[in-house]
């Protein structure tokens, strides 16, 4: 009953939010009819933007996926942007110094290493939580903010590349970049590899001790007291696989696409990741509709400023309309089921 009631607060969130799309584009451009097919039919109207468009998915499905595993343990992991930046720039230095290394093997390595480095900054506000009850809103926040600095210092200093006319880390060997699909599109295989990431934690939160665990310290800490739940080892571990997921998404994106850290190229994920998982309702398999969704945004966005007289600011008026509306909805049910808990306690 409450999973078809969702289903429907979402059905109804979304298009009211696409409705409110349709009256801007009319109210700003001189070829409305125009405008919204290409805002709407134009990401599916040639393979070149439809790779580009489920590529842009790829980085939201793991930050969606993240954040849901977090909301799960009644965590709010609001450092995800920092988490995903920080992990690029750790792996891809790691890609760049030990290309001595079989290619295989180093994309292993840096795939762990860059992704643990993720999983540490947010357990990092999980432990601050548990240890002395900091508030991990703030505390991954901060983290995330300074973090974000940390990488750009590096991205324009020590880790340059003297060559760009940007800043940029080097390139790591070609060897490492993923596979393309639907070439000159950006889509790549690392589409697979989030799909499995996907189906793997859905068993996991869904099928194992663990996920049980998680659950039952996310509904309602006062029971997990007496069940014997280590509600202080369950908000670290949730945390740290909220850190490590966002992690691979941002190593996955540089792998697949950028082949190096470029400043900023990462801004957003972590944000719309956390609106993703509120449209799925921390449902692992239900991240990937929700990506798509956004990615279709941000694909009708870019399509319909190329093939009208929609500007880019217009259009992403428009997704922001889009993105706070589907948030909103999913941040009140946050807030309510969070009160709950603290009532419960």
């Amino acid at each position: 009953m409450n999973r078809g009631l969702n289903l429907i607060k979402t059905l109804i969130t979304i298009t009211i939010s696409l409705v409110i799309g349709i009256i801007t584009i009319v109210l700003t451009s001189s070829e409305p009819l125009t405008a919204i097919d290409a805002f709407f039919r134009g990401p599916f109207s040639n393979s070149y933007f439809f790779g580009n468009m489920l590529a842009s998915s790829i980085p939201l499905i793991l930050t969606g996926l993240a954040a849901s595993v977090a909301f799960s343990a009644s965590n709010f992991n609001l450092g995800l942007e920092g988490q995903v930046y920080f992990s690029a720039l750790v792996g891809t230095y790691l890609a760049v110094n030990l290309s001595s290394l079989p290619a295989f093997l180093l994309i292993i390595i840096v795939l762990a290493v860059s992704s643990l480095a993720g999983g540490l900054l947010a357990a990092l506000s999980g432990y601050l939580k548990a240890k002395w009850n900091v508030n991990e809103l703030i505390s991954s926040l901060l983290v995330s903010y300074t973090i974000i600095y940390v990488t750009d210092f590096f991205v324009e200093g020590p880790f340059k590349d003297p060559m760009a006319g940007f800043s940029a880390s080097p390139y790591f060997s070609n060897d490492l970049m993923l596979s393309k699909i639907l070439p000159p599109s950006q889509l790549h295989t690392g589409i697979f590899i989030a799909v499995g990431i996907v189906i793997f934690m859905y068993f996991v939160c869904k099928k194992s001790n663990l996920g049980f665990e998680i659950y039952i310290t996310g509904r309602n800490k006062h029971f997990s007291k007496y069940a014997g739940i280590s509600i202080g080892k369950i908000m670290v571990i949730s945390m740290m696989i909220s850190g490590i997921l966002a992690g691979l998404a941002g190593m996955i994106d540089v792998f697949g696409i950028h082949g190096r850290v470029i400043r900023g190229f990462s801004a957003g994920y972590g944000w719309n990741g956390i609106a993703v998982a509120l449209i799925a309702r921390s449902n692992p398999i239900l991240v990937i509709p929700a990506a798509l969704f956004f990615a279709f945004l941000e694909s009708g966005a870019n399509v319909g400023s190329l093939l009208s007289d929609i500007t880019p600011e217009v259009a992403r008026i428009i997704q922001s309309v889009v993105f706070y509306l589907v948030t909103a909805e999913g941040l009140l049910a946050f807030i309510k089921s969070r009160k709950k808990v603290k009532t419960d306690d």
